[in-house]
């Protein structure tokens, strides 16, 4: 198991795995890894037929059992490559089929490459960059025919080639045409959604709400954004909210963009393709509406964006455009009285209602007046106690007072019908809390909503929220939203670097190019003649440095030659008057060999003053004071021997001559 070899082929398996969109089949296949590795290890000669017949196998039970398990069979080929690669770690390989190994596993990380653009994608191209290149030096080592004297290693990539390593990527990713290189796959919805979407298509006021998860679902680019409609609920029995299932839709026009001026433009990113449910968060009256994950967007008359297909694809990403200022929309009559329909109130409910609205004709200010009623003076709380199902509204409105958005959007819509302004319940998202690194709006589930529009024949559709604002504790930064501002830059910039991206980067760097060369052509050559000014002075300064260096160098080389040779002077004066006379022809050098047999107390003091005089004469070397004072002292020491030894030199005769007498 530490084998790099093996390493890479699991590696390869998990990948493999994680194209069925869960952790079962990745398990699994780790599980087969370690199976088989821990059997006995036993030769078998199955032969290529059997190599291909596992390949077949394992590819025609994929692709049997996908649609039992809800996924792709797309990969059933590469499930067969898998059932290969088990069969063959338990026995031993020759170089070929180990080689044939790593290709297998190789395949397998390809298939990472086109289901898997999320951060996981990095930390599989680590692991290869890691394993590869050891599992193929392994197989390098063993086709010596003995062990090598010492393991071998892969060998240091310097600084300088990392870097032009780094460069050739960068170059290739963003020079290469990028539809040379294909898009990503558009894999099948995952199994992973939540049930009936993102939203429970079921309103019940009774029920106590909750708070929902911090799982994030959608992230907006837009400085301001209104409420993400996600679904309308129109059919109110007495007791449940429900949508309309059989509301037809119409597809979107195709609005030029050139009329699009003056529109609210956003781009949105979906984290959870499958929660949507086919349909399109928008806030506002969209004009338009584009993206690459979907196919025919249209909008039903409760102004709901509905596609007729949708998928996951390399980049969920799509944009619309909002019109500021929309048409105001005429209901039919059918859709009038189903926005009508309620069941008859109680006359406690009637009462109230009517104690409320007195002195108040008008619709547009009783829904107004309605809302604030509610906003100010009832309580918003999750988790409130559940409700009598029988009349679960009233209760709300009379006794309890307090609850979560969805009684407060009921009750509300259910007053709005008592009065005969058509209402319905809209269900989505509050837009979330800005992210701190991307720029972008972070919803999650739990930002979602319900309030109410209702319809008005001389202003058309009008939003109402008589929710009391949550009071919750401002929301604190989670590292969660790190990750969620490096996944938006990554899935921008590196997943969706398409055709058009590339294309609008090339004339992005152009327009820059031309605006440096226009700024270059106009501020030029003051510019350039500012910089030679600098350059030459500073050229002038470094020289005049440079020689006041060199002459200072040179008048204290020229000294310590003066004293080093006044020195020697006086060292050849003091050395003739003891009997050791420099010969005319003999250099510095000679001279001392030739006082090689001389005490140490002579022969010292005179290589030391001789080594000076020679640095500071020939080698142009200059003498510090201390250096000076220590040659004055070495002429001292070289008295006193001298006299020491001249001394001996008088009496050894005289030691002999009385010798002579005594014999």
């Amino acid at each position: 198991m530490r084998s790099a070899r093996h390493q890479f082929i699991l590696l390869g398996l998990i990948c493999q795995g994680l194209s069925w969109d869960d952790v079962a089949m990745p398990l699994l296949n780790v599980l087969l890894w370690v199976v088989c590795l821990t059997l006995p290890r036993r030769p078998m000669h199955l032969g290529q037929a059997a190599d291909m017949a596992a390949i077949v196998l394992g590819g025609v039970l994929a692709w049997q059992l996908a649609p039992a398990f809800g996924v792709s069979a797309h990969f059933a080929v590469g499930h067969g490559l898998t059932l290969l690669q088990a069969l063959r770690l338990m026995r031993p390989l020759d170089r070929r089929e180990k080689l044939f190994s790593l290709i297998v596993a190789s395949g397998h990380l390809a298939v990472a490459c086109t289901v898997i653009l999320d951060h996981r994608f990095i930390l599989i191209l680590i692991a290869t960059l890691v394993l590869l290149p050891k599992a193929l030096l392994e197989l390098e080592a063993e086709s010596f025919a003995s062990a090598p004297a010492a393991p071998m290693k892969l060998p240091r990539v310097g600084f300088a080639s990392a870097v032009a390593i780094l460069a050739v990527m960068i170059a290739v990713f963003v020079l290469v045409p990028r539809g040379f290189l294909g898009t990503p796959l558009a894999a099948r919805l995952p199994g992973g959604g939540l049930p009936g979407g993102a939203l429970d298509s079921v309103l019940d006021p009774s029920r106590g709400g909750a708070a929902n998860s911090g799982k994030l679902l959608l992230q907006v680019e837009a400085n301001e954004v209104g409420y993400l409609r996600m679904m309308a609920l129109t059919d109110f029995d007495g007791r449940q909210w429900k949508p309309d299932a059989g509301l037809p839709w119409l597809p979107l026009a195709n609005t030029s963009p050139s009329w699009l001026a003056g529109h609210r433009h956003r781009r949105v990113r979906v984290k959870d393709v499958a929660a949507l449910n086919r349909v399109l968060p928008v806030d506002g009256h969209p004009a338009r509406v584009s993206g690459r994950f979907f196919r025919t967007p249209g909008r039903n008359a409760n102004g709901i964006v509905v596609c007729e297909a949708m998928w996951n694809s390399g980049n969920n990403l799509y944009e619309y455009w909002v019109n500021p200022r929309p048409p105001a929309e005429h209901l039919r009559d059918w859709q009038r009285e189903r926005l009508l329909a309620h069941p008859a109130p109680s006359p406690q409910l009637r009462a109230w209602a009517e104690q409320l609205l007195a002195g108040t004709t008008d619709p547009h200010a009783q829904a107004r007046r309605l809302e604030a009623h509610l906003r100010d003076t009832f309580t918003y709380e999750l988790g409130a106690p559940e409700l009598s199902r029988l009349n679960a509204l009233e209760e709300f409105l009379l006794r309890e007072r307090r609850g979560h958005c969805e009684r407060f959007a009921s009750a509300l819509a259910l007053l709005l019908r008592m009065q005969g302004v058509p209402a319905r319940v809209v269900v989505g998202f509050v837009p979330g809390e800005r992210n701190w690194l991307s720029g972008w709006r972070d919803v999650r589930l739990r930002d979602a909503h319900a309030w109410v529009e209702a319809h008005f024949a001389e202003r058309g559709w009008v939003q109402f929220d008589a929710t009391p604002r949550a009071t919750l504790p401002p929301p604190r930064w989670e590292p969660a939203e790190l990750f969620d501002a490096l996944d938006v830059i990554w899935y921008l910039n590196i997943v969706n670097f398409d055709a058009v991206a590339q294309r609008n980067f090339f004339q992005v760097s152009a327009q820059g190019l031309g605006g440096v060369l226009d700024l270059a052509r106009r501020f030029g050559p003051p510019l350039l003649g500012l910089a030679a000014s600098v350059a030459l002075g500073a050229w002038l300064k470094r020289r005049w440095a440079i020689r006041a260096r060199r002459g200072s160098r040179a008048d204290a080389a020229a000294l310590s030659a003066r004293f080093a040779s006044d020195t020697y002077g006086r060292m050849l004066r003091l050395l003739a008057r003891h009997g050791r006379v420099r010969r005319p022809h003999e250099t510095p050098r000679e001279f001392l060999d030739r006082l090689r047999g001389e005490p140490v107390p002579v022969r010292g003091p005179v290589e030391r003053v001789t080594t000076a005089f020679c640095a500071t004469r020939y080698g142009r070397q200059a003498l510090s004071p201390e250096e000076q004072a220590e040659l004055d002292t070495e002429l001292v020491r070289l008295s006193a021997a001298l006299r020491a030894a001249g001394k001996e030199d008088a009496q050894r005769p005289l030691a002999i001559a009385g010798g002579r007498s005594l014999n």
